[in-house]
């Protein structure tokens, strides 16, 4: 494993250093020759504008620009507000040494009739700011292919959005949410020429944010200004089609804006699956093997309708309302499966074949707020409460059938009936203030969560059991009711003291109150009286539990330039009391715990475009009450859970390395992560089945239990004139080893998974996109005394996105072709199949409206079909899932700012 982790790295690092073969040094100074810290420096093409690299100056007034050879004219421009400097190069072969470079004051440059009088990026600490205006879009386009241009930006087949090899994980428009934080209603819906300019830096918390500390999050987030210009106007988009089976979508969107003002409407209705009212420009709401995140996951067929309503503004001069939202959605999911489990046995082969369907009808009501409040300039207040409510109404019907060697032991049906209601109330607030010595602050925060559900679950069963003894029958009628309360309450409170200009330390009191409440009742029908009357003693129990946990933490951070790394120490003092009643028997359980737990965190930046991160982190886990208190679930016929009071803490240790490098100036970006994590005491199930194939189960503490996994992945892209390509692949294995327990023997499993993926993407603006994928998925897994020894299963997928501009965009042909096998399914269960989905459509009316036919699966062959593979049993299992149809529909957007449409 090894040997191939330093091959990957080697070969790697062959790439980059093959396309960093030239650089521009030197050093800036102003108009007194004053040496200029975090100026930015970079090369352009001077025919389009086009940004070739770009660095920032050092302490010393010092930076090296790597770049690739330069056969064109090109322009080397370094910014300051008020300051630039500009330098023309025929070509560069060769490095250059430019020596003390002294700015001028700034004036406007004509290149070619091309006027740059605003800097195209621009750095400031750990934020990089891009010009919108010097990235060329069609007119028509969206901010998501203005994110396309963004220099280090990736958006792969799954729409998952990487910046220099970080994850995005928030999409901001005006430093504010718009509806949600992933930001897809804001990237396929808002228009490119709106924005003026897009800031990529590190994802923060609001205590992050408010008192400047450095972000411990790996993760990045993009921000949207829009031109002060155009912050006034009328945005809007709709979609409505039908098709054949009565399948149907429409959608629509409704955004204002003026200055701090934004107030946007959303509305959306579908029965394809569809739970987002944004789009592409191909399929619209269809969703497609492209990803787009419109498409529900798992099986069943799901009809859908939503309505959202968004606010963001500034209140007054020291008020701001960061978002107001407010959503109800109401859904119907139809869902089926077919299920062929074999569970692992020493000695004997058990197969359960198991068949299900069911209908769940859902509301939700959903309200988010956050306002923060600045009380004086080093002051702020963060106030943001959130409610959810939801009701559902589901119904179930199941059969199943257990055979050993294939002999028959038991046979099931059975049918449910439930409804529920589920109410979260969560009032949470944060307080910051930096104090007059720099870098020191304090803090606090509360966060509170009061919950309760209500849910009454009618259940019909009808259960045979073929023993050694006999056939013997539990057939069940009964209404069971729970209702659980949870009230959650924590408060923190820290202090973060600068003891140098690069490090600080920060302590940390967290207080933590969690009082829950579970009653389970149930009741027998009574044939006398035609209700649910008889009460069942031995099925019904109540549990409460109240933990009070104090957890101190201490906290160093050390920022530098090339180094960054912080740590922080905690130690969880907790006391926990639970009181049950279960078949008319009292249960108390006390304990006392003092664990302790840390996290390491180093980054070593050996460029600007390249780094290297080390973490580590230890943690104990309290085994939960349901599996501490001794008394016998016998709830489910089919299954009996035992607790068991003498459970350990788990306790588990997890590392991880990684190394990503981005060059901008060869568009290569790659990196490689592998991570290792160790459990002790872990919690696992000791399973014992009887003669009948009834499972009983208690818990058991076991250590050795442990995983390791390695990623990578290499980008590269090409571009010339109006053409680009890129090359992906990517690469995933990992490893696990597990123990179990079955029927008094311990089975150790050794799991292996490999993921080979090649990416390509081939475009030509405005006119051809290809992107063509291939990923092969390998399981193995091998038992120790188990009767079957090894099982695996290999997965390969071929995929190819066709889309083809025509007639200036006005006419849009995209076809989506995949093809899946799977390998070692069970008999009854189909290996492979082709998916394809077509659209067609004409844009028209200044391209306000487009009418589209679209087709999905055109071969009416989709299917879901996976096999699991797991350390006590493998399964394969086929779901229901959406199949052809065709649909027409038409689209309408239309965009006016100032009186300008």
């Amino acid at each position: 494993m090894k040997k191939v982790l330093l091959l990957l790295m080697l070969i790697c690092n062959m790439v980059v250093v093959n396309a960093q073969k030239l650089y521009i040094d030197g050093k800036v100074t102003d108009l007194e020759k004053k040496t200029l810290e975090n100026v930015t420096v970079y090369l352009l093409k001077a025919k389009d504008s086009s940004i070739v690299n770009y660095t920032a100056s050092n302490k010393e007034g010092k930076f090296s620009l790597k770049i690739d050879e330069q056969k064109e004219p090109s322009i080397l421009k370094i910014d300051t507000e008020k300051l630039s400097y500009s330098k023309t190069f025929e070509k560069i072969n060769e490095p250059l040494s430019l020596g003390d470079i002294q700015l001028e004051s700034k004036k406007i440059i004509n290149i070619d009739e091309v006027k740059i009088t605003v800097s195209p990026i621009k750095i400031k600490k750990d934020t990089v700011e891009f010009n919108a205006s010097a990235f060329k879009v069609r007119p028509d386009s969206n901010i998501q292919e203005l994110l396309k241009q963004i220099p280090g930006v990736e958006i792969g087949n799954d729409d998952k959005i990487t910046v220099n090899g970080k994850a995005v994980d928030q999409i901001m428009v005006n430093g504010k949410p718009f509806f949600d934080k992933d930001g897809k209603m804001a990237l396929q819906n808002l228009p490119a020429d709106i924005i003026k300019n897009v800031q990529v830096t590190t994802t923060k918390t609001k205590q992050e944010e408010f008192s400047k500390r450095a972000p411990k999050s790996q993760n990045a987030t993009i921000n949207f200004n829009i031109d002060e210009k155009k912050n006034k106007g009328l945005i809007a988009r709709a979609i409505i089609g039908y098709g054949s089976d009565k399948r149907y979508e429409g959608s629509g969107m409704v955004s204002y804006f003026k200055g701090d003002t934004k107030v946007s409407l959303m509305l959306s209705s579908n029965n394809i699956n569809s739970k987002s009212v944004s789009g592409d420009n191909v399929f619209d709401n269809m969703g497609s093997i492209r990803g787009g995140g419109t498409q529900s996951s798992g099986g069943g067929i799901q009809r859908s309708s939503t309505i959202g309503l968004n606010y963001n503004d500034k209140l007054s001069t020291d008020a701001d309302l960061d978002n107001l939202s407010l959503k109800y959605s109401q859904s119907n999911q139809e869902t089926a499966s077919k299920v062929s489990r074999t569970n692992l046995l020493p000695n004997n082969i058990l197969k359960t074949n198991s068949e299900n369907n069911g209908e769940n009808e859902s509301r939700q009501y959903n309200f988010d707020n956050s306002t923060r409040i600045k009380l004086d300039p080093e002051t702020n207040i963060y106030i943001s409460p959130s409610f959810s409510r939801s009701e559902s109404n589901s119904s179930s019907r199941s059969k199943s059938s257990t055979s050993k060697n294939d002999q028959l032991l038991n046979e099931s049906q059975s049918s449910s009936f439930s409804n529920s209601q589920n109410n979260t109330f969560s009032p949470d607030i944060s307080f910051s203030k930096n104090l007059k010595k720099k870098g020191r602050s304090v803090s606090a925060r509360m966060n509170t969560s009061i919950s309760e559900s209500l849910t009454n679950t009618v259940n019909q069963s009808q259960n045979t059991f073929y023993g050694e003894s006999g056939t013997t029958a539990d057939n069940r009628n009964q209404l069971q009711k729970n209702r659980s309360q949870g009230n959650d309450y924590s408060f923190t409170a820290g202090y973060t003291e600068p003891i140098s200009d690069s490090a600080s330390i920060s302590l940390e009191i967290n207080y933590n109150s969690k009082l829950s409440r579970d009653f389970r009742d149930f009741n027998d029908f009574d044939e006398t009286t035609g209700q649910y009357s008889k009460y069942n003693i031995l099925l019904s129990n109540s549990m409460e539990q109240k933990i009070n946990q104090f957890s101190p933490e201490l906290s160093f951070y050390l920022t530098k330039k090339k180094v960054s790394a912080w740590t922080n120490v905690n130690l969880d003092i907790s006391d926990m009391k639970v009181y049950s009643v279960f078949k008319g028997q009292n249960y108390e359980l006390k304990k006392n715990f003092v664990l302790p737990r840390y996290m390491v965190n180093f980054q070593y930046a050996l460029s600007d475009r390249q780094r290297l991160i080390f973490s580590n982190s230890s943690s104990f886990t309290v085994p939960s009450a349901e599996k501490l208190i001794p008394y016998k679930d016998e709830s489910d016929p089919l299954v009996t859970y035992i607790g068991n009071p003498d459970l350990k803490n788990s306790w588990m240790n997890s590392s991880m390395i990684s190394f990503n490098s981005y060059n901008m100036a060869s568009g290569t970006n790659y990196y490689i992560n592998a991570g290792f994590t160790y459990r002790n005491n872990d919690v696992i199930n000791y399973t014992r089945y009887d003669d009948t194939g009834k499972q009983i189960v208690t818990y058991d503490n076991i250590s050795g239990n442990k995983g390791f996994n390695i990623s990578s992945s290499l980008s590269k892209t090409f571009k010339w004139q109006d053409k680009k390509l890129v090359i992906s692949p990517r690469f995933m294995m990992s490893y696990m080893y597990n123990n179990s327990s079955i029927n008094g023997q311990l089975i150790k499993s050794n799991a292996y998974n490999m993921s080979p993926t090649l990416n390509l993407n081939f475009d030509i603006r405005d006119k051809l996109s290809i992107k063509p994928s291939y990923r092969i998925n390998y399981n193995f897994s091998k038992y120790s005394n188990s009767d079957i020894k090894s099982v695996n299963t290999t997965s390969q997928s071929l995929k190819l996105e066709l889309t083809n501009y025509l007639f200036q965009s006005r006419l849009i042909f995209g076809n989506d072709f995949e093809y899946n096998t799977n390998s070692n399914i069970a008999a009854g269960f189909k290996k492979d199949f082709y998916f394809w989905n077509t659209s067609l459509g004409y844009s028209f009316y200044k391209k306000q409206f487009t009418a589209k036919v679209k087709i999905y699966d055109v071969l009416n062959q989709n299917q879901s079909v996976k096999r699991n593979i797991t350390d006590t049993y493998f399964e394969d299992r086929e779901d229901l899932i959406l199949k052809r149809y065709i649909m027409f529909s038409l689209s309408m957007k239309l965009n006016q700012f100032k009186g300008k449409r």
